[in-house]
């Protein structure tokens, strides 16, 4: 089984998850995905799942998040009248969730990070980034 399977079998795994223990009455379906994230969506919220199973979620005390990303969700949540979301999930099982309409807009900066998070291309690119704090966030699980 090579990385991509194991990738995308955890990927519905996680939205199997979320939608047993915290959306039962309105689970979310994927919409769009990527190496190393998916957009979900249900009735209510347009939602960034991202895996970071190397990190506990005390390592860099919450998450970071792309810009473009950030920009994304905030807008396309706008049009479609739902609440933009950016959930991880860490090493230790545990899902934090940031509603994007609630906390600050992150201070961006740029940073060298690899061009995609699996399939180790090696490839650094600068992206705008920004930070989301735990104490912003709430876990669900």
């Amino acid at each position: 089984m090579g990385t991509g399977m194991k990738w995308r079998e955890r990927q519905q795994e996680m939205i199997n998850e979320l939608n047993t223990k915290i959306f039962p009455g309105d689970p979310c379906r994927k919409i769009h995905e990527e190496y190393s994230s998916m957009d979900i969506e249900n009735k209510t919220y347009l939602q960034e799942l991202k895996n970071r199973e190397r990190y506990s979620p005390t390592d860099f005390d919450g998450s970071l998040i792309e810009k473009k990303k950030y920009d994304f969700l905030v807008n396309q949540a706008k049009i479609l009248n739902k609440i933009p979301g950016y959930v991880c999930r860490f090493r230790d099982n545990s899902y934090y969730a940031w509603n994007l309409n609630k906390v600050a807009e992150p201070i961006w900066y740029e940073k060298m990070l690899p061009n995609t998070t699996y399939f180790g291309s090696g490839e650094f690119i600068p992206k705008m980034i920004g930070d989301l704090k735990l104490k912003d966030g709430v876990q669900l699980i």
